[in-house]
């Protein structure tokens, strides 16, 4: 890996390495932006590069040269200048004392070393443990306690902390002591995708490095290119995502263009002659998990069907739609209802998923859309 693999950011890559060039490196930087858009990519990357024994300058770059000792430690995530800090399962019978891997269970430590490999592995991997929701003081103890250290090893140490709203109160305020204290050559940074949730005293020791989402085209393109996949469900994944590689990836294991075709399904029986019956059924069935983010994905595939009917409607042209391996039956579609107000039922359906984040009952929100949709198409 180096700054040319680590897709998007550009800006922020360019930011980072002048710091690096200028060696005006700061103690503490804070990476925020919505999760999956490849903060920690960045920050390992920033970590290696800082570490190359050979790094390569040319003008206003510089980049890892992924050969020497350094970066081969950096490729396994087993520098010893590298620390990953994030939550852990709580070990049983542990105290703020103990050291964080102390009283796990050898399946729970071969699972993190596994969690560790696939970071490793795909740079954009979300470490999932089950039940660690929090970064406890005693890993923040730990932190401090190494970079209060002297260290033999030559490079800059790097201490990231993934998912930093995770700490608890107690580790926020330890946490703030180590911020005030900082040490030649070493460099923290946390991550986040919920700023809000930092202390401010935090927030306000950190240089803030603020990550966009990635544009539409640019992950489509990504997805393409990384996944194979064509570029009708590349441009569906992408708008759907809002921005976030991990998004993405969780829609691509989901199969969405087989969501897409069930939802569409689901309109057609809406609006039979006989539809009732069937239509309650395939409701039940849709909201049978009673998984209210399965039942939003449906309703916005939806809306992106509608979306595409209103846009081809008034512009005939196919360019700016999302289903493009559709078109022909969007344009069928728009041919049988050309006086429906589109715009109205986009709307009913935003007001749908509104009521579902509400928690209004799933299966009375579901068939009363659909009844608007049917009187909206087959009464004009």
């Amino acid at each position: 890996m180096s700054w040319k693999n680590i897709n998007f950011h550009e800006r922020i890559k360019k930011i980072l390495q002048k710091t690096i060039l200028e060696k005006k490196i700061p103690s503490a930087y804070l990476f925020w932006g919505i999760e999956g858009v490849g903060k920690s990519a960045i920050a390992i990357e920033f970590a290696k590069t800082l570490n190359c024994i050979h790094p390569i300058i040319k003008e206003d770059t510089i980049n890892s040269c992924n050969e020497c000792r350094s970066c081969k430690q950096f490729e396994n995530l087993s520098h010893p200048n590298l620390t990953l800090v994030f939550s852990l399962p709580p070990g049983k019978g542990a105290d703020s004392s103990d050291n964080s891997l102390a009283k796990l269970s050898d399946e729970q430590i071969d699972l993190i070393k596994e969690q560790l490999v696939a970071k490793a592995h795909n740079i954009y991997h979300k470490i999932s443990i089950p039940n660690a929701t929090q970064i406890k003081i005693n890993s923040i103890r730990e932190i401090k306690r190494n970079l209060s250290l002297t260290s033999n090893i030559p490079g800059w140490r790097v201490a990231i902390i993934l998912n930093a709203e995770e700490m608890t109160t107690e580790a926020a305020n330890a946490f703030l002591k180590t911020l005030e204290e900082p040490h030649e050559r070493i460099t923290i940074i946390l991550i986040t995708s919920k700023k809000e949730m930092l202390l401010p005293t935090i927030i306000s020791r950190c240089q803030q490095i603020y990550f966009e989402p990635i544009p539409e085209n640019q992950l489509a393109e990504y997805l393409i290119k990384e996944y194979s996949i064509s570029h009708a469900e590349a441009k569906i994944i992408a708008n759907f995502s809002q921005g976030s590689i991990l998004t993405a990836k969780e829609f691509i294991d989901s199969n969405i263009a087989e969501i897409r075709n069930s939802i569409v399904e689901l309109l057609r029986i809406a609006l039979k002659n006989s539809y009732r019956f069937e239509l309650s059924e395939k409701i039940e069935e849709l909201i049978g998990t009673k998984n209210k983010l399965n039942v939003e994905t449906h309703l916005r595939l939806l809306q992106n069907w509608f979306r595409d009917c209103f846009i081809m409607l008034k512009t005939n042209n196919s360019d700016k739609i999302i289903n493009l391996d559709l078109q022909d039956r969007i344009r069928k579609f728009i041919e049988l209802f050309p006086n429906a107000n589109y715009q109205s039922i986009i709307n009913e359906i935003e007001n749908s998923i509104y009521k579902i984040r509400r928690n209004v009952n799933l299966q009375l929100i579901a068939y009363s859309l659909f009844l608007k949709i049917r009187l909206n198409l087959l009464d004009k």
